[in-house]
């Protein structure tokens, strides 16, 4: 806090005033802020688990532990060590050196005829030029590297629980379609795909020693080519959908037929293409939904326009991309330079290589290292005080929507009966595998192979496994049970297609939660973080699904227009999730003054403010950060969410409560006169 601001003239400043003055944005990273502090805490709880030299044995079989459990958690830790240990190897990765993207780029490239006949033929009408580009494209979506098009099963977005194929945009190699019109970026980025092509395809000694050769013929050729794959690129950027769009689902919910797809994309086949990628004895029987046909339609009139040369050297850039981050450090220096360049970090300061090793962990055995960061950080009655918290939250949302004069009858009963479906997911996955079981984890797991000498090759196993996985899903009804994510994610979220609120384990922690912290507290973080998810089953893309998760062809009741900004989801939410947390927690803290039932003690040295003024506080905390100009227009360009410092300013000017709570002037910058009340 900064108590010398005035909360009335720039909450953001009172509330964050101390953190911005006292916390230092590390070298290595674009922001620093109370969610990036947990998650660099919840790391080092993973790495204290994975690293052999700090780890503890997972306890022996005992009156509540079966002997086949402690022998799975042993199992399980072993392979969690044998995959960081093998990340953590940078000698041997250096040794091995680059041939093995070498050999996984003969592999993608297999189908392709010698570039010497590849230079100026362009499309691919032909059966053979047509099975070129479909076969390529099946090797790169296997191993989890989207080209052009990706292609992944999701839940249908009219049955929720049936599983389908979706078919959407991808193969940028920047973070948004914005960044090509970025004169420096673009040639920072065309830069790096030069170093690299040198590092991993030039010279063996040129790549031994990570710097390009200057000025020789090799240089100038792979200079060239790296403005092929820029141009080519910049004209998927140019036919892509605008995030806003994409994020709809009524937008892109358009269900395509494998006949419909040949004909908005001759140039690939698409059978074959289905055939190559599903995993045997995986069938598709049901149209793929299309994330937007029209982009579909541009894509067909530039591959038209492309080369097999240029085709060629796009691939290669998508495989050296997505595997390079893997090789050792002097192949992947220049990734991490551009990385550097797109954050606005220092090139010369890179992540702790234990840092990478554990994001590693977390994305390839999340679930079976989260099993023991629960067993550490998620004891107790950690879950049921959660529970209590949405619950109440959840009726006062009921309660709410027969006082809003703006939802006609229809709507008002259909919002009831969301809320009154509305599920929840706390902690952890207990279905599909359950974290709990640590038998469970390791049959989940079991046809995934870990080496402790190879982590490029475990990079691969693990990629083609989670597609196979993935793929397989096609025949299977949906888990709704399933949480996305690891238990050790700093985050929450909402689900439409469930109607679901989850909380990992990970984001349940100091200082969003605490069992023992007075309520004031609990419900100016946790509680507004619960209020905000639940509101995304309200705002303009979750009104669009039913209590079931159904996508509905359309509105109930009256229909508004809303600004369509990219943010406008995340501002309702924000909006939402304050104004009805502040009033559950009022209701409680109303019904037990003394504190007999709720915990609302004064904390030492803040007896000066008042409860609901601590509410407030602790909601500004929330949004507490620092940030570079780089990450900041990352942000704006690619990102669902507002700069932090307007989430917190924004949500408190639409607020009676705070402007009574601290007594601000009307028309005061936080107190304006014209509020947006909506849920």
């Amino acid at each position: 806090m900064n108590p010398e601001v005035d909360p009335c003239q720039e909450f953001s400043q009172f509330s964050c005033g101390g953190f911005m003055s006292k916390q230092e944005i590390p070298g290595d990273q674009a922001t620093t802020d109370y969610f990036n502090i947990l998650y660099n805490k919840n790391n080092e709880a993973i790495r204290a688990i994975v690293e052999p030299s700090l780890s503890k044995s997972p306890p022996p079989p005992s009156d509540t532990i079966t002997k086949d459990e402690s022998n799975a958690s042993q199992a399980n830790l072993q392979k969690l060590q044998d995959l960081y240990s093998a990340c953590m190897d940078e000698d041997a990765l250096v040794k091995v050196g680059r041939q093995p993207i070498s050999d996984q780029l003969q592999a993608i490239l297999a189908s392709f005829p010698p570039s010497s006949t590849t230079t100026a033929t362009k499309g691919f009408d032909t059966p053979d030029h047509k099975e070129i580009l479909t076969k390529v494209l099946a090797q790169l979506l296997k191993q989890g590297l989207a080209g052009f098009v990706d292609i992944a099963v999701i839940t249908d977005l009219v049955e929720p629980l049936i599983h389908t194929l979706n078919l959407k945009e991808s193969g940028l190699g920047l973070p948004s379609k914005g960044y090509y019109k970025d004169i420096k970026i673009a040639q920072i980025y065309e830069d790096t795909i030069a170093q690299m092509f040198q590092i991993v395809l030039g010279d063996e000694d040129v790549a031994a020693s990570g710097q390009p050769s200057v000025g020789s013929d090799v240089e100038q050729e792979w200079k060239g080519a790296a403005k092929d794959v820029v141009g080519f690129e910049a004209q998927l950027a140019a036919i892509g959908t605008e995030l806003v769009d994409q994020y709809d689902p009524i937008k892109a919910n358009n269900p395509r037929t494998i006949a419909q797809l040949s004909d908005l994309v001759p140039s690939i086949d698409w059978t074959l293409l289905l055939a190559e990628i599903l995993p045997q004895g995986v069938t598709n029987t049901r149209p793929i939904v299309v994330q937007s046909p029209q982009y579909l339609t541009q894509l067909q009139i530039i591959l038209q326009a492309t080369t097999l040369s240029t085709l060629r050297h796009y691939v290669r850039w998508v495989a050296i991309k997505g595997l390079g981050p893997n090789l050792g450090l002097p192949y992947r220096r220049p990734l991490q330079f551009l990385k550097a360049a797109i954050a606005g970090t220092s090139p010369d300061l890179q992540t702790v290589r234990w840092g990478e090793c554990v994001t590693v962990v977390n994305t390839n055995l999340g679930d079976m290292s989260g099993h023991f960061f629960v067993q550490e950080f998620f004891k107790g009655n950690s879950r049921q005080s959660v529970i209590s918290i949405i619950d109440s939250l959840l009726q006062t949302y009921a309660q709410a929507f027969p006082t809003l004069p703006w939802l006609d009858e229809p709507t008002r009963a259909g919002a009831v009966q969301k809320i009154d479906a509305m599920q929840k997911l706390i902690g952890y996955t207990t279905n599909g595998p359950n974290v709990a079981s640590s038998i469970s984890l390791q049959s989940y797991y079991s046809n995934l192979t870990i080496s402790k000498s190879d982590h490029f090759g475990n990079q691969i196993r693990y990629a083609v496994w989670d597609k196979t996985r993935e793929k397989s899903l096609l025949d299977q009804p949906v888990n709704q049970k399933k949480m996305r994510d690891p238990p050790q994610t700093v985050d929450a979220f909402y689900d439409g297609q469930s109607n679901h609120i989850i909380f990992p384990a990970g984001i349940l922690q100091p200082p969003f939660f605490r069992v023992d912290n007075p309520e004031y507290l609990n419900y100016g973080t946790m509680g507004v973080a619960a209020g905000h998810e639940i509101t995304h089953g309200f705002d303009n893309l979750g009104k669009n699904y039913d209590y079931t998760g159904r996508v509905k062809n359309g509105p109930d009741g009256k229909d508004h227009n809303v600004n369509g900004q990219l943010t406008l989801a995340e501002d309702i939410a924000d909006n939402g999730g304050l104004k009805q947390s502040y009033r559950t927690w009022q209701s409680r803290f109303q019904s037990d003054p003394s504190g007999a039932i709720y915990k609302n003690f004064k904390l030492p040295g803040l007896e000066k403010y008042t409860p609901d003024q601590l509410f407030f506080i602790s909601f500004g905390r929330l949004w507490c950060s620092k940030e570079r100009p780089e990450w900041l227009l990352q942000l704006i360009r690619s990102n669902g969410h507002p700069p932090w410092r307007f989430r917190a300013n924004g949500a408190v000017q639409n607020s009676v409560e705070f402007s009574r709570a601290f007594k601000c002037p009307e028309n005061s910058p936080m107190n304006p006169a014209n509020k947006c009340t909506l849920w």
